[in-house]
């Protein structure tokens, strides 16, 4: 019989080569996110130990058990209906935030692949405590020959990481605190005027109060700001005589502190900044801090997921949205909202960008609690991307106050997907973020004398490094191609990531560019990618794609949906030969590729047109094919 090994990531390697020395041939498997201590254990285990690549598995696993997940959260939903549930990061099912998912997709793969083999031993390199116990558990449950290594160093580090998390919680919600009182004091300064007059009274009848994201870039060359997610909607809205109110609280102002009065400037001298220090106190600060600590503990207990005991998965998770930031945060929204109530104030509509994110359920929960606006609308401004499972509410989520009560889609494919789902409320109204859109490059135009091939990362550290590692394995030696790499904005790599992907250092022929995406794809023979929608802005130009299938995260590649479209590579050998196939494409089959891209595109890039643009003001709703 096999015998199933675990240890802990945080172990040294060299431990388990003299423990291993004792066993039959083993192979192994690193079930974690982090891809540099991944390539640790690869180089201390060495090439004698088979390291068994594990993407499409999970890939599987996470396409097998994404409906029965649903259904076990909204279950639990139903269960524990509270502001201290909605508020957490289990119901919100953010794969960027909660691992939990993903552990139990992993949780899953091994316990099947040990059961499968009768010879072979499996030795277990785990990152997350919460998923050990799981699977022993699970061996346990199934009488699989279990080994624990490091048993008690494992439940130490446990210790250390939860107090290192706590640590971190106080620290970060210290953060919070500061990103409060700087955007206070900038809309202070700036609606100092208006706080005085006639914003003090009255109710905000034809009002959309609209919240989009702040960043750096969210003013122009010419001062002026420039919506990055909404584009010309404000303008229009106030063409048809709305007045329109921005308001910002810090979870989505992703910009310098220092730049915070510059960014917003222009918004006040246009009379759109509203007044948001007015309707939150210090003591509603406090709250954010402490509620989170006292409410945010569910679910306590919770029933088994198919045939698996996922309680230490879900102990883990527990612990780290009570302590998080983010939580806190979110509930300021709430707090936001029934401050406006207490002041008797009524919009039109309340108008944000929809991901069904925590902070998106906290202000609706708290505008229909107290009766704040006559519509709430959310924006589904980007896309809905493969098993990222925050858009997939069921049964009971559908029915209770935390979604918005209408959601506009950029195109058509978005929209009959969500109707799908469940959504009762859905209408396209363009693709605002991408107006004007991408246009078709005439591929003559690119002469490179070498191909380039661009990589994309999105949000994601650890994703993106393992992207950037099958690149390395796959092009670090092929000068006949130049690789240029785009980070995201949001994401900060330094040299010492570099140094772990690369062996030590970048390849001549690889080059860090800073231009945006958009003044990058023209220039491109090949963008790859893993889980950004940015394969759909290169798609829409003309600009051939090839996706990543990661195995240190749950694939959410926009593709999937469009299979006919799509082209994949699991390892960094498939990474190298699908290249060459797209690269060596002839001009017949290239055109044949693209009559299929064009009509694609259509459903997902809906034109901006007066007419779309009236959803926002009139509900157009559109029925399921």
């Amino acid at each position: 019989m096999s015998k199933l090994i675990l240890v802990s990531a945080k172990s040294s390697p060299s431990i388990i080569n003299r423990f291993m020395q004792s066993q039959t041939a083993y192979n192994w498997i690193y079930a974690g996110h982090d891809i540099r201590s991944r390539i640790h254990w690869e180089k201390q285990l060495g090439a004698a130990q088979i390291r068994i690549n594990m993407a499409n598995e999970l890939q599987q696993a996470a396409d097998d058990l994404s409906e029965d997940f649903n259904e076990w959260i909204d279950d639990l939903g139903k269960t524990y209906n509270s502001l201290g549930w909605w508020i957490g990061q289990i119901s919100e099912k953010n794969p960027f935030v909660s691992p939990l998912y993903f552990h139990i997709c992993y949780l899953k793969i091994i316990i099947d692949k040990v059961k499968k083999s009768s010879t072979t031993n499996w030795l277990i390199v785990v990152e997350s405590h919460g998923l050990r116990r799981a699977l022993s558990l699970c061996a346990k449950g199934a009488n699989l020959e279990l080994i624990e290594i490091d048993r008690w160093s494992s439940a130490l580090n446990s210790v250390r990481k939860s107090c290192a998390s706590m640590i971190y919680g106080l620290w970060s919600r210290v953060a919070l605190i500061r990103s409060w009182l700087v955007l206070c004091r900038v809309s202070r300064a700036l609606c100092d005027r208006q706080s005085q007059g006639d914003l003090v009274v009255g109710d905000y009848k034809g009002t959309v109060l609209l919240h989009s994201w702040l960043r750096d870039d969210s003013v122009n060359d010419h001062g002026e700001f420039v919506d990055r997610f909404f584009g010309v909607l404000p303008d229009y809205l106030q063409a048809k005589g709305y007045d329109v109110k921005y308001f910002f609280l810090p979870l989505t102002i992703v910009a310098r502190k220092s730049a915070l009065y510059d960014l917003l400037k222009p918004l006040s001298e246009s009379g759109l900044l509203f007044p948001s220090h007015l309707y939150l106190q210090f003591i509603d600060i406090l709250k954010a801090i402490f509620f989170p600590l006292i409410f945010c503990w569910l679910p306590k207990r919770v029933p088994q997921f198919r045939s698996y005991c996922v309680q230490p998965l879900v102990a883990e998770e527990r612990l780290s949205q009570a302590w998080s930031s983010r939580t806190s945060a979110a509930y300021l929204y709430y707090a936001f909202a029934v401050r406006l109530s207490k002041d008797n104030r009524r919009f039109d509509k309340v108008l944000g960008t929809f991901e069904n994110h925590i902070w998106e359920k906290a202000l609706y929960l708290g505008m229909r609690q107290f009766d704040v606006a006559d519509e709430l609308i959310g924006y589904q401004h980007t896309t809905l991307n493969w098993n990222y499972h925050c858009y997939s509410p069921k049964a009971f989520e559908l029915q209770t106050s935390v979604l918005p009560d209408q959601v506009i889609c950029t195109g058509s494919v978005w929209a009959e997907e969500l109707l799908r789902r469940g959504y009762k409320s859905v209408c396209i109204g363009g693709a605002l973020r991408f107006d004007p859109l991408p246009t078709m490059v005439d591929p003559s135009y690119r002469d490179n004398d070498k191909s380039i091939i661009l990589v994309t990362s999105n949000a994601g550290e650890n994703l993106t490094l393992e992207v950037l590692r099958n690149i390395y394995l796959a092009f670090g030696k092929d000068t006949d191609k130049r690789i240029w790499i785009k980070i995201h904005p949001h994401l900060h790599i330094d040299d010492t990531h570099y140094d772990s992907v690369f062996n030590g250092q970048i390849p001549q022929h690889f080059r860090i560019v800073e231009e945006s995406v958009s003044k990058l794809l023209p220039q491109v023979d090949l963008l790859i990618y893993s889980s950004t929608s940015v394969c759909l802005e290169a798609l829409s130009m003309g600009i051939p794609v090839l996706s990543v299938v990661p195995e240190t995260f749950i694939d959410l590649d926009d593709l999937r949906m469009f299979a006919h479209l799509r082209c994949a590579a699991v390892t960094h050998r498939d990474l190298s030969v699908e290249t060459q196939k797209i690269l060596m494409r002839s001009g017949d089959d290239y055109l044949d590729w693209l009559s299929n891209i064009k009509e694609s595109m259509k459903t997902v890039f809906a034109t901006v047109t007066p007419t779309s643009l009236e959803t926002f003001i009139v509900s157009e709703e559109i029925s399921e094919k």
